[in-house]
């Protein structure tokens, strides 16, 4: 007996009765041993072959095929040595048994990653060399399906779906099946979802935002249940199964309450919704919406299908009254390419919105992951393939050793590895923060339609540290925060559950011990606050007066503007070095009365770029503010206390140079202090002097102060008081001066180079509208960027050369 048959147990002797059990675990189990009923036997139970049993009994029970009619782990000749298919299927029993008229092949992994065809080749080599039309590839995660065309090597087309049992001799449904596209099933998707909010908004009389709210409720139902691993799409027998189950057939609201209930206790760890959230909506509207999308599994259909086409739904629906929440792609695209965020990088949006900056973010470091997984990937077939060279090895066994090296190659691409990869980077690195419910809510959807990262979004206000977002502790920072609102000092820390300090004991413990000294100070500062109510605003440098004040001894301002809040926000959230970037309105750039925000930046941070973006950007969400893409990399240790230092001997420079007026200012301050008299700058001077050297109350003194309070008239004291507030002025004035000297002195030694852009077209048309036909000049400007990243002073002579250039060209006379 063989050790893996011991360690299983003993291989049942008896087969079941019926190929499968009734209930929502189907498969015949015993022990570690599953019934497979196309080769009517037991076979040990591994991952693979629990995917692959299941996968059968999905194509029997919903796409109808006859167990009859397919075959496990046929070959494509005869001996041990030809390559197999994990399950074929012919046309009909009679052709299976003998052999021909074969129509479609299944190669099936219990991997959970995203589907790469190149993966599964032994079942490609099958289907072409037995002449297949339809592959069908499956794994834990999802399904793919491919049109196969003849020809070596032969084309292949992803399609939406396969010919179910009963399609197969329907040639119109077979043409419709191969001109079913992935981007015809995205679109499909997509507009499916714009009519299932139309169905709510009309239905119901719901405003777009609270249409909105309802379409996600019902999409995370569906996903619940299509995530629960049954491989079953949730349709309107659904509906009726849980109110047999839960008996509740006579009143159909509490199968609303009890289906959306299983909802959020699926999604309790997530804290999507609130124990007061229930589903707005009447039986009926929730049956037409669950029909319209049974044919989408959410749990099935691949990222790049349901992804797209959720956020092209965001973007249609989040016009207008939701437009603060979406940043158009075009935008976010170009932000995230500049920035480049690399695997272990932590990333945080802390007005994130729909997500859209996050998603991007780690599409990104996704897309490099599964480059150097590819590229490992090669490397290790090459390897195999001279050893198969060398060692004689059968196509079969090269191909099943090739095989083992991917899988355990994609175990770094499957998100839900908490060892992987791709899952500490979702897990790990991506972190938004949204205070309005519905664009937290919109914003973890997303990042589900997308693959993954939602455990990371909190619904908080992201001016305050929650949970793992805090100061100095990301690498990457990107946002798009509200323009126009105000923080105003009646709003304070802990007034509400989203600007609260964390308290739950155990995350507290957690976050401790992992994240350390700093995450323990950003903690006691929040529960200071809380404790004594602070307002928001004066834990902000620039909500004190003056700016940077100490916390207890400076002012609070009574409000500053949200915008400008984020931009501290945002550069304090970075470590040293850090990289961001963030829509701005164009007044923060070049209005004089915001000077005091950009003098702050520059205390801070390196400006990199700036990209000044045409106004029709965001003309679709009603706003009418012109805006620009500003770029900023927080300073490190090295360069603040260089800045420091250059500002220390400015300041001794500058004030050499304001000698004679700081003279000047003494003798106005003298003439002050003396009532403009110089017959009484003895007497004054000797009460100093007497002040300083003995007790207060000495005889001597007290006889000086009544002389000179008999010789100073009403007409004194009023020039002395104008006199003072005239120095006040002046040395006010000579200070803000002195400031202005000091920080120009300063900023031309420490000068850096900056790229500045202006893009005529974003790719967004001012209804909305993006795509390939939209102009767009921000991929050329990201290329101009790169060059000049490289060598700035060599791209600005090629700047200068073609306006030069173009001058001339402009100046030479037209015949």
């Amino acid at each position: 007996m063989s050790k893996s048959t011991v360690a299983a147990g003993r291989k049942p002797k008896v087969a079941p009765a019926s190929p499968y059990r009734d209930g929502h675990e189907p498969l015949h189990r015993d022990g570690n041993w599953v019934w497979a009923p196309l080769k009517q036997t037991w076979l040990l139970a591994k991952p693979e072959e629990l995917v692959r049993q299941e996968f059968i009994h999905r194509m029997h029970t919903q796409w109808g095929y006859d167990l009859g009619q397919m075959r496990q782990e046929a070959r494509a000749a005869s001996g041990r040595k030809s390559v197999r298919a994990d399950i074929v299927v012919a046309e009909s029993p009679q052709a299976l048994s003998e052999n021909r008229n074969y129509v479609m092949v299944v190669e099936t992994k219990a991997e959970n990653v995203p589907i790469r065809r190149a993966d599964y080749e032994q079942g490609e080599s099958y289907a072409r060399s037995a002449g297949v039309e339809f592959l069908v590839l499956h794994n834990s995660k999802t399904t793919s399906y491919f049109k196969l065309s003849p020809g070596f090597p032969g084309e292949s087309v992803e399609i939406a779906s396969v010919p179910k049992a009963s399609e197969l001799k329907n040639e119109k449904r077979l043409a419709e099946i191969r001109r079913s596209t992935k981007a015809f099933t995205r679109d499909e998707f997509q507009r499916l979802l714009f009519d299932c909010h139309c169905i709510l908004r009309d239905n119901h009389k719901m405003d777009p935002g609270a249409a909105f709210d309802e379409i996600s409720k019902i999409l995370f139902i569906k996903m619940a249940f299509e995530r629960s691993g049954r491989g079953e799409v949730f349709t309107t027998d659904t509906l009726r199964d849980v109110a047999k189950n839960n008996l509740l057939r006579e009143d159909p609201s509490k199968v609303l309450e009890k289906l959306f209930d299983i909802t959020k206790d699926y999604y309790k760890r997530d804290q999507l919704f609130g124990a007061r959230d229930v589903l707005n909506i009447s039986m009926a509207t929730l049956e037409t919406i669950v029909k319209k999308l049974e044919k989408f599994n959410l749990s099935d259909t691949g990222e790049d299908v349901k992804g797209l086409a959720f956020e092209r739904f965001l973007g249609d629906t989040f016009r207008g009254d939701l437009g603060q929440f979406f940043t158009p792609r075009p935008l976010v695209n170009f932000m995230v390419d500049v920035l480049d965020p690399q695997e272990g990088e932590r990333v945080i949006d802390p007005a994130a919105g729909t997500g859209g900056f996050l998603i991007t973010a780690l599409g990104r470091v996704r897309a490099s992951i599964e480059h150097d997984v590819q590229s490992s990937k090669a490397a290790r077939r090459a390897e195999l393939e001279q050893q198969a060279k060398a060692e004689k090895w059968s196509q079969e066994i090269l191909l099943e050793k090739i095989d083992e090296a991917y899988a355990e190659l994609n175990q770094d691409l499957d998100v839900q590895n908490e060892n992987g990869r791709l899952h500490r980077a979702a897990r790990d690195c991506i972190r938004g923060v949204d205070a309005e419910t519905r664009a937290a809510r919109t914003s973890k959807m997303n990042m589900i339609m997308h693959g993954d990262g939602h455990s990371g979004i909190y619904h908080h206000d992201g001016l305050l540290d929650i949970r793992d977002v805090y100061e100095g502790s990301f690498q990457v920072v990107l946002s798009n925060p509200p323009f126009g609102a105000t923080v105003t000092k009646d709003q304070l820390v802990g007034s509400t559950a989203q600007t609260s300090a964390l308290s739950d004991p155990h995350l507290v413990d957690e976050y401790g011990a992992k994240l350390g000294d700093l995450w323990l100070s950003s903690q006691r500062r929040m529960k200071e606050a809380e404790k004594r109510s602070r307002p928001i605003i004066e834990l902000f440098d620039i909500g004190r007066d003056p700016i940077a004040g100490p916390l207890d001894a400076a002012k609070v301002r009574p409000s500053r503007s949200t915008e400008t809040l984020f931009v501290e926000r945002c550069i304090r959230l970075l470590e040293p070095g850090g990289r961001m970037g963030i829509v701005l309105p164009d007044g923060i750039l070049n209005n004089p009365s915001m000077s005091w925000l950009r003098e702050y930046v520059e205390d801070h941070a390196k400006l990199t770029a700036v990209v000044s973006v045409p106004q029709e950007v965001f003309a679709s969400s009603k706003a009418t503010v012109k805006t620009s893409l500003v770029f900023l990399t927080r300073f490190t240790e090295e360069e603040a206390h260089q800045l420091a230092e250059l500002k220390e001997q400015a300041a001794r420079e500058v004030e050499e140079d304001l000698a004679p007026e700081r003279e000047a200012l003494e003798a106005l301050l003298r003439r002050s202090q003396t009532y403009d008299r110089e017959d009484l700058a003895p007497l004054i001077d000797e009460i100093s002097r007497l002040e300083a050297a003995g007790p207060p109350g000495s005889r001597e003194l007290t006889v000086k102060k009544r002389l000179l309070k008999a010789a100073v008239t009403e007409d004194d004291k009023a020039r002395s008081r104008e006199l003072a507030r005239q120095h006040a002025r002046e040395e006010a004035e000579l200070e803000r001066k002195k400031d202005a000297m000091v920080r120009h002195l300063a900023k031309q030694r420490f000068s850096y180079p900056v790229f500045m852009a202006e893009a005529k077209a974003a790719g967004i048309t001012g209804t909305g509208e993006t795509g390939g036909g939209v102009a767009n000049d921000l991929p050329g400007i990201l290329e101009g960027l790169r060059k000049f990243q490289a060598d700035p002073d060599g791209y600005r002579e090629q700047v200068e050369a073609k306006l030069a250039l173009d001058d001339a060209q402009e100046q030479e006379p037209t015949l």
